[in-house]
């Protein structure tokens, strides 16, 4: 008890020196404000003139922007219209242009039209003139076999020559006009295949989209004209040919030209889009940054404002407390009081210029984030016009290629008729010119016969009839007798060779049809596998839809977790809500109920008192504040858990989706296999019945061809016989036309083929990310348990902090009652109650079984003690410093005592950063004091640290005061320095 009586009279003792101490501290500071708001005065003057300056420049450059935008906007709308009247005048001219070429086109095809009916009925009326000069021939021929036969019944009667020679002049000039007539058909199918040749070369040539489909059908409907007209039509102009190419090639080239300019135009229009766009963005910004300014500006006069209101009021007040000095330079407690009010006001004036500040940046900061933000979103917008653009773009140019497919299938197609009229004309020329031939060759034989005729006429018209003359005859005849037999055996021979190569044919046939056979098994047997794989696929598939539905009952079973879970976190998060909201309101009364308290206590204690009061009522607030701070860490860290939680719900959900969206669209691929595989099916049973058909018709067919053909050579031995290479062409076309089948369905079986390969490559695909899926539905359901666990621990963090609470309410309620009549009990039998209760608590922690809870604590005791002492000495060394201080101020004069202060000053700097340095290590102590404290046993950890500190209350804040108001060695030994006596104070 002597110990603790001796330490509290040292403890006041201190503390009256330290008053001294504080009062010269607050003259020299006085002085300094002064000097510092005279400057800042100043400075605010000159500051306002250069905001002012800044504000005029500003709106002189937003109005010169502004008149640059609006020029920039009246040349980008004259260069819009101007360039919409142009496109507008070429497109009109290019539609006339169009029309123009239309129009030219439906003439040339009319004319060609005409022309061909032309030769249409010429060709008529030359076949009508063929026929009759065919039974004209024919009827000669028989009116020579009665002659004959006539002068051979008949030997002494004499025939008029002069009927013969007619007739055979008559013949001669048909012979003649036959031969005509061949040369101008041969003549004619020279200029088709020229114009056909020209066709084709026009075909190739590049033409534009627009003129494209009008060339294709002019160069279609000539080419069927052709087709049909065959070798009877009329030859067509050059000149009018070329005529036609030119204006095609002059469309085609105005038709490039006119696309070209097009496309520069809208380069042009899209470049002059985004200038304009970033002309508006450029607008927008500028339009912000003003907007910005001008805030700014009208804040910064408001704060000058508030600034210029402040000085005013400090002005007075300080006035008004110089004048009280001066009055009342007597009394020292209105003086102190005093004091105590100009620091507090000085104190607000710098918090409300430090808030102030803050304000400033944080609403620069949230305008920076607008700003950025506006920033984000023009950004945004302009990817999405792009993505837009990109979409169209993307759409057109699958709309071209359509087109083209479109095209090419056409012109594929044109060029197969092409071929197909190609093999026609081929095939009627071929055919003209066998013809051509008989007709030759039988013209040639009458003519043999024709000159026999006539010497055996001369022979009889001469008078002179000798042996050797008739002998010459008859053997003219034998000859001709025996090379008929010759001509006959040959022809015979000629038709046992065909008949032989009518039987290889039809072996080859039968040998193709077994082929055929063989592939068509061969393809049935591919279908039969087909259909098993697509039964197994469909057994995936079924199974796969199990899967898809145990997949959709264990997300509604999440959903519904998830529902649950969220009703139990809104119910917990609604306790938890009321809690706090109780706590805070409970805390809001404690608080008041305090500081009603300590406002009792500070009318009612003394200064010593008071202080420790005041001390008390710090560190509780610095508890709250602690709390508040733990309170709003532990709402962030909900408020992240919730969302971290909505995040894996939308994962989840829209994994859902995909999976959803892909088993149908792998049920869709499967029915168009389905019914690709049954087109398929009905397509080979087509072409097998149609197989079949062919061979039962080809058969008799062949038989029936080969025999008229037999008795035709048989007949007319002069005839000539069909070559050997038609036949075998024949014969080639058939065994061409069948493997050309059978290659085709060959090609559609792989294609079947491919195609089951991509879709079990998809299937495969499918199964990969299902059990991706799966693996991220574990690691959700993972991450959904952890979840729960660090709401579990957040619970009893909230738990801990009700126990705290509770605990800082036991420590109210025991200053409550340790202050109910606090002028009763003394200042020194309170502190020997204190340091009791505090051993008492000690004593009944270490009996609970916290020993090493209290050892903790009585070693940070011990180290708190042995800082006090270290302090202590600082102290004293301060305070030799001020007194030699103001022995200096008393006796200027020795030069000795400059040394000494200087030296001492030296010393006292490097005390005090040894204060700063002890200072730290104490509130680290103090804050793992109160860590533990909130661990294990709060209340006896709040009580020592009370009980241990209480010593150190003044020491501290002493230390507080150096750090925000520390005197520099050059103002205490200012030129303009005056040390005030204690008799002044």
């Amino acid at each position: 008890m002597s110990n603790g009586y001796r330490t509290l009279s040292q403890h006041l003792n201190d503390l009256k020196k330290e008053n001294f101490s504080l009062k010269l501290r607050i003259y020299f500071l006085e002085e300094r404000m002064q000097q510092k708001y005279e400057a800042s005065r100043e400075d605010i003057y000159k500051r306002n003139i250069e905001l002012k300056v800044e504000v005029e420049s500003l709106k002189r450059e937003l109005q010169d922007k502004k008149q640059h935008l609006d020029k920039t906007c009246t040349d980008v709308e004259n260069l819009n219209s101007h360039n919409e009247a142009e496109l507008r005048r070429q497109f009109e001219e290019r539609q006339q242009e169009t029309e123009h070429v239309y129009e030219l086109l439906e003439n040339k095809i009319q004319l060609l039209q005409e022309e061909s009916r032309l030769a249409k009925n010429e060709a008529a009326r030359m076949a009508a003139l063929v026929e009759a000069e065919k039974e004209c021939n024919l009827e000669l021929s028989e009116k020579l076999k009665g002659v004959t036969k006539d002068r051979e019944d008949v030997p002494g009667n004499r025939v008029k020559p002069n009927q013969y020679t007619e007739a055979l002049a008559q013949r001669d000039k048909r012979i003649e006009e036959l031969s005509q007539s061949l040369a101008a058909q041969e003549k004619l199918a020279e200029q088709l295949s020229q114009e056909k040749q020209q066709l084709l070369h026009l075909l190739e040539e590049p033409a534009d989209m627009e003129v494209q489909p009008t060339t294709e059908e002019l160069l279609r409907q000539p080419k069927l004209n052709s087709g049909e007209t065959g070798t009877t039509q009329q030859a067509v102009s050059d000149s009018h040919l070329t005529e036609l190419q030119e204006k095609i090639q002059q469309t085609e080239a105005t038709n490039k030209i006119l696309q070209e300019k097009l496309n520069e135009m809208s380069c042009e229009l899209k470049s002059a889009q985004e200038s304009s766009q970033k002309q508006d963005g450029t607008i927008q910004n500028l339009k912000e940054t003003l907007k910005s300014r001008e805030n700014e500006t009208e804040e910064l006069y408001q704060v000058i404002e508030g600034q210029n209101d402040t000085m005013v009021k400090l002005r007075e007040m300080l006035h008004q407390s110089q004048l009280g000095q001066l009055h009342n330079s007597e009394g020292t407690s209105p003086a102190q009081q005093q004091v105590a009010l100009l620091d507090l006001q000085s104190a607000l004036f710098c918090s409300q210029l430090e808030i102030q500040k803050l304000q400033r940046v944080v609403r620069q900061k949230e305008r920076q984030l607008a700003d950025v933000r506006r920033c984000v979103q023009f950004v945004e917008a302009t990817a999405q016009e792009r993505e837009q653009q990109k979409e169209a773009s993307w759409k057109h140019n699958q709309e071209l290629r359509k087109a083209l497919q479109q095209l090419q299938g056409e012109l594929q197609s044109k060029g197969q008729r092409l071929h197909t009229l190609e093999a026609e004309k081929y095939n009627e020329i071929r055919t003209q010119e066998q013809h051509i031939q008989q007709l030759n060759h039988s013209l040639s034989h009458k003519e043999q016969l024709l000159q026999e005729f006539r010497d055996l006429l001369q022979y009889r018209n001469n008078s002179d009839k000798t042996l050797e003359a008739n002998e010459m005859l008859l053997e003219k005849l034998r000859q001709r007798i025996q090379d008929r037999d010759v001509a006959l055996e040959r022809a015979i021979d000629e038709k046992f060779s065909s008949l032989e190569e009518k039987e290889k044919e039809l072996r080859q046939l039968c040998l193709a049809v077994r082929e055929r056979d063989h592939d068509l098994e061969r393809l049935r047997g591919i279908l039969s596998s087909n259909e098993a794989t697509m039964q197994c696929m469909e057994s995936l598939l079924r199974a796969k839809g199990l899967e898809v539905e145990q997949l959709s009952a264990s997300c509604q079973n999440l959903q519904w977790l998830k529902e649950e879970m969220e009703t139990k976190f809104s119910h917990w998060q609604k306790e938890q809500e009321s809690i706090i909201q109780q706590l805070q309101t409970s805390l809001h009364d404690r608080n008041k109920e305090v500081e009603d308290l300590s406002a009792t206590l500070l009318c009612k204690l003394g200064p010593g008192q008071s202080e420790i009061a005041e001390e008390l009522c710090q560190r509780l607030q610095r508890k709250e504040r602690m709390l508040q701070d733990l309170l709003s860490d532990r709402n962030k860290q909900v408020v992240e858990y919730e969302m971290e939680i909505q995040g894996l719900l939308q994962s989840m959900s829209s994994r859902e989706q995909e999976s959803q969206a892909a088993a149908e669209k792998m049920v869709q691929a499967l029915m168009e296999r389905n019914s690709e595989l049954q087109a398929l099916r009905q397509y080979l049973g087509g072409k097998d019945f149609m197989t079949s058909q062919a061979l039962i018709s080809n058969q008799p067919a062949e038989v029936t061809s080969v025999s008229p053909h037999l008795g035709e050579q048989t007949d007319q031995g002069s005839v000539p016989i069909p070559s050997r290479d038609d036949s075998t062409s024949l014969t080639d076309k058939g065994d061409t036309s069948i493997p050309r089948s059978a290659l085709g369905d060959l090609d559609t079986v792989a294609g079947l083929e491919k195609e089951l390969s991509n879709a079990k490559e998809e299937l495969e695909l499918m199964a990969k990310k299902e059990r991706e899926s799966r693996m991220e539905l574990s690691a959700l359901q993972s991450m959904m348990a952890v979840q729960e666990e660090e709401l579990q621990v957040q619970a009893a963090d909230m738990e801990s902090l009700t126990r705290t609470i509770q605990i800082k309410e036991d420590l109210i309620k025991d200053l409550q009652m340790q202050l109910v009549d606090p002028e009763d009990v003394p200042a020194m039998e309170r502190l020997t109650q204190e340091v009791l209760l505090l051993r008492e608590k000690v004593a009944s922690v270490e009996s609970q079984g916290q020993e090493t809870s209290g050892n903790r604590l009585l070693l940070m005791l011990e180290g708190l003690v042995d800082e006090r002492s270290r302090l202590n000495e600082a102290l004293q060394a301060e305070r030799q410093l001020y007194s030699s201080l103001v022995r200096f101020h008393a006796h200027p004069e020795s030069s000795e005592r400059d040394r000494t202060l200087q030296v001492e000053l030296e010393g006292a700097q490097v005390i005090r950063s040894r204060l700063e340095e002890v200072l730290g290590r104490s509130l680290e102590r103090l804050s793992r004091l109160e860590t533990l404290a909130a661990i294990g046993g709060a209340a006896a950890g709040d009580d020592t640290e009370d009980a241990s500190t209480e010593f150190t209350d003044s020491i501290e804040e002493e230390a507080a005061h150096n750090s925000h108001q520390q005197v520099s060695p050059s103002q205490v030994l200012g030129p303009g320095c005056r040390a005030r006596s204690p008799a002044d104070w």
